[in-house]
């Protein structure tokens, strides 16, 4: 038998393998990794950082494809706190919300 639970989740996601960055709020490098999901508020990153904890302030860039052009991409970035954290083998997950936007 099958237990499903309710979605939690206040929007839906979206699958995107995005390259990604993440640094401290004074720009220091603390991990470089890849999206496995996005949505309007929030992403999971799949990091090759351990310096990641829960409610950690951190800015996120990710490599966006330019539509219409799909071996261009456009640098995004915004202010994020980790809200879940899972150690996967060597990697480590982080799910984040979306603060605001820096660049």
């Amino acid at each position: 038998m099958t237990t499903r639970l309710a979605e939690r989740r206040r929007n839906n996601r979206l699958p995107a393998a995005y390259p990604a960055t993440i640094t401290d709020r004074q720009g220091r490098f603390l991990a470089k990794g890849r999206t496995t999901n996005i949505s309007a508020h929030g992403t999971f990153v799949l990091a090759g950082g351990h310096a990641l904890e829960r409610e950690q302030i951190v800015v996120i860039e990710m490599g966006i494809p330019v539509p219409g052009k799909p071996s261009q991409r456009r640098a995004v970035a915004f202010a994020c706190r980790i809200v879940r954290r899972q150690q996967i083998g060597q990697l480590v997950g982080v799910g984040v919300e979306f603060l605001r936007k820096v660049r």
